[in-house]
């Protein structure tokens, strides 16, 4: 069994849940299975679209008043989803690197 999270972490402030988070997903794969997610980096992104951003800051934040804000480097998110119990695959990081792909496995 496989799983995905389209970064889920986004919407979550606390580390501790999100490593909560990721300890659920980890007991819901069978031994060996993958986990495909994701997170947001923390500004400055170099190669990002300014306008696609508050665009999308006023839809999500103005406007649903949505929280999905929550910045993780990359080290972070290692860390929080070795401490579930996951090895990383590899992280490939989208062109504009602001939501790299994480490929984990129990």
């Amino acid at each position: 069994m496989h799983g995905n999270s389209n970064g889920l972490n986004i919407y979550e402030g606390n580390d501790e849940r999100v490593i909560d988070l990721y300890k659920e997903f980890y007991n819901s794969l069978v031994p060996g299975g993958i986990l495909v997610t994701s997170f947001l980096t923390p500004p400055p992104w170099d190669k990002a679209n300014v306008d696609a951003l508050k665009k999308q800051k006023a839809i999500f934040g103005d406007i649903l008043q949505a929280s999905w804000q929550h910045f993780r480097s990359e080290s972070q998110t290692r860390q929080q989803l070795e401490a579930a119990g996951f090895t990383i695959l590899e992280i490939i990081y989208d062109t504009q690197g602001l939501f790299p792909t994480v490929v984990a496995q129990k």
